[in-house]
């Protein structure tokens, strides 16, 4: 349901001091406020999760008025407080009008640390400034509005492929997670067995696009499957190795892991968001532990092996340390979990929010 807000604004008066230079022209902006104009349930939104692309909000407004013809530029900004300390910008357009999708309204409740599933108030306002310089700016009034926000796992998971890898060349054969970095979302790593051999890097299991091989020395992303092929990366020797990628420029590295610990007896997965549940070793590599699907609840989560209980900081994703804390689980969901016993990185996966 498009819930629609209309507000009139005309922007408050504004008086430039005029120099005596030809260059400063003096400009007067006439203020003056009409009333808000809503159809029904205008102050509640509950957004679709199962449609994110489907419209959620339209917001319209009166042209800003300058003492000069000049092109406006309008921002859609939203708040948790109605001084806007912190806002986020939801849509630009030099129109008077904007409609927002289920996703849009729903990243800017993220954005501003709205609680998933709870009702928590919402401020909407127009910041409006000349051409493209964001000069002159004025804000309309603020309008309060109630939303309903869904949880949104916001990252890209990658997994191997490939002769010189677990799964071999099958696109859907348990294929190992790569381990992003919590504090870099364009930076994975994976330290593990390799053989020496050929493997490329998939976007999603079961599908040979969008992946990512090898051209002139940097990574080479197919998009979509009527792409050419890019060649696939090579694993110079056999070994364990740490493969590092990062997805903002397109490189990869490799570096030898010269000590490999012994491996693990075993893996659990303990804490308040849910019973224990026991990981699974790759019978390809030893050191890594997986296991595709269990049910959390919010709250946090543990590993306990040999003896010792590792945790970390940071949600979805991080390296676990002993006695490192407990690992945050932000959302009740089933969770895919991989856990690495060489680095004690650990990953993650809300399988119903994932993309």
């Amino acid at each position: 349901m498009i819930a629609l807000l209309k507000k009139s604004l005309f922007l408050s008066a504004l008086v430039l001091l005029a120099s005596c230079s030809e260059e400063d022209e003096k400009l007067t902006v006439d203020a003056e406020e009409a009333a808000l104009v809503a159809n029904l349930d205008i102050d509640r939104i509950s957004l679709d999760q199962t449609n994110p692309g489907n419209p959620a909000v339209t917001v319209s407004w009166s042209e800003a008025e300058y003492s000069i013809p000049t092109p406006i530029s309008y921002v859609v900004q939203f708040a948790n407080t109605t001084d806007f300390e912190n806002p986020v910008n939801a849509a630009n357009t030099t129109n008077t009008e904007v409609t927002l999708a289920m996703s849009a309204v729903n990243n800017s409740a993220n954005a501003l640390g709205f609680v998933p599933f709870e009702w928590q108030q919402a401020y909407i306002r127009v910041k409006a400034s000349i051409g493209t310089t964001d000069s002159q700016i004025q804000y309309s009034e603020p309008i309060e509005v109630m939303l309903y926000p869904y949880f949104s796992y916001p990252y890209d998971d990658y997994y191997l492929v490939g002769a010189a890898t677990a799964p071999g060349w099958s696109n859907d054969n348990n294929n190992p997670l790569l381990f992003r970095n919590p504090f870099n979302e364009n930076q994975y790593s994976y330290t593990g067995k390799f053989n020496q051999d050929f493997f490329k890097i998939l976007a999603q299991r079961g599908q040979w696009a969008p992946q990512y091989g090898v051209e002139g020395g940097n990574l080479k992303l197919r998009a979509t499957e009527d792409q050419p092929d890019p060649p696939a990366i090579e694993s110079t020797v056999s070994g364990y190795r740490t493969l590092s990628i990062n997805l903002a420029n397109n490189t990869y590295s490799f570096e030898e892991v010269e000590t490999v610990p012994e491996a693990f007896s075993s893996v659990t997965v303990t804490g308040n968001a849910g019973g224990d549940v026991s990981l699974t070793a790759l019978a390809f590599d030893p050191h890594i532990w997986y296991v595709r699907s269990t049910p959390l609840e919010s709250g946090s989560i543990t590993f306990s092996a040999n003896g010792m209980t590792y945790g970390g900081e940071t949600e979805f994703s991080g390296t676990a340390t002993v006695d490192g804390g407990n690992i945050p689980v932000p959302v009740k969901d089933d969770y895919e979990i991989w856990f690495n016993d060489i680095t004690g990185e650990y990953a993650m996966i809300p399988l119903n929010f994932s993309k």
